[in-house]
């Protein structure tokens, strides 16, 4: 009996170090972090670049990608296509733990300058890397793989670049649609730049509140219509007004009255 208590004990205190020992190895995984400010890009038609700031909160090096695209929305979907309007300058980065390096975001005037009249949408994609094998750095690389699990991180920022025809305004439509699904709500943005809508309520006739949602709704981008996800209570069907944020000014729209669809 002595000898299996002692195998248990000694068996429990292995278990105890290794486990110990596997929390501590994947700590620096864990501890690297990638910050990215500011969260939103505007230009001017004749601005040259803007800068974009990354950070390394953690405690070992990160590698990083920066690539842009044209940005439209196409039958309620976000369509993403490589641009070379903007470029990033450096595209990839090391940035030392606790460390920060600027992006210069460049507009290029040339590229498909007159193509549009309204304001331009892109995103820009920043993209944590795995962090490289000792192999490409060599023994001792500051980059070198650590042990354990890694959480890579993206962050998606906006940017936008003005109409060269002067200031840009959205212009937003909604109505209710009842569909076999239930009711939905549709919006069509006829103006020349984006609305970035939060905060919205759907309201009665009597101002009662019949559906709420706080927070980012999400982005409406010039000249693109899209039906909202939401799963709407079918008293939504009674509402006759919409309350939202839209690029942070307080708004109220009539809401046109549900119609049956096939």
């Amino acid at each position: 009996m002595r000898r299996l208590l002692s195998a248990l004990w000694s068996s429990l205190r292995l278990h105890h170090f290794l486990g110990l020992f596997l929390a501590l190895t994947i700590l620096p995984a864990f501890a690297a972090g990638l910050g990215v400010a500011p969260t939103l890009l505007e230009f001017a038609p004749n601005e040259v670049a803007k800068g974009l700031t990354l950070r390394n909160t953690g405690t070992t090096a990160l590698r990083a990608q920066v690539r842009i695209f044209m940005w439209q929305q196409q039958d309620g979907k976000e369509v993403l296509t490589p641009s070379t309007a903007l470029v990033a300058s450096p595209p990839f980065l090391n940035i030392a733990p606790g460390g920060k390096q600027v992006v210069r975001v460049i507009q290029r005037g040339d590229a498909g300058l007159g193509a549009v009249s309204g304001e331009r949408s892109f995103r820009i994609l920043i993209d944590e890397l795995p962090a490289a094998s000792v192999d490409d750095l060599g023994v001792g690389g500051k980059l070198g793989a650590q042990p354990g699990l890694n959480f890579l991180l993206r962050f998606s920022v906006p940017a936008f670049i003005e109409s060269p025809l002067g200031e840009t305004a959205a212009k937003l439509n909604w109505r209710l649609q009842d569909t076999e699904a239930g009711v939905k709500l549709a919006t069509e943005n006829t103006g020349s730049g984006r609305a970035q809508i939060t905060d919205l309520a759907l309201l009665s006739s009597e101002g009662r509140v019949v559906y709420e949602h706080k927070g980012l709704v999400g982005y409406l981008l010039a000249g693109s219509s899209r039906i909202w996800t939401f799963n709407l209570p079918s008293s939504a069907a009674t509402a006759t007004e919409i309350r939202m944020q839209v690029n942070g000014q307080p708004t109220r729209h009539p809401l046109a009255p549900a119609d049956l669809t096939d």
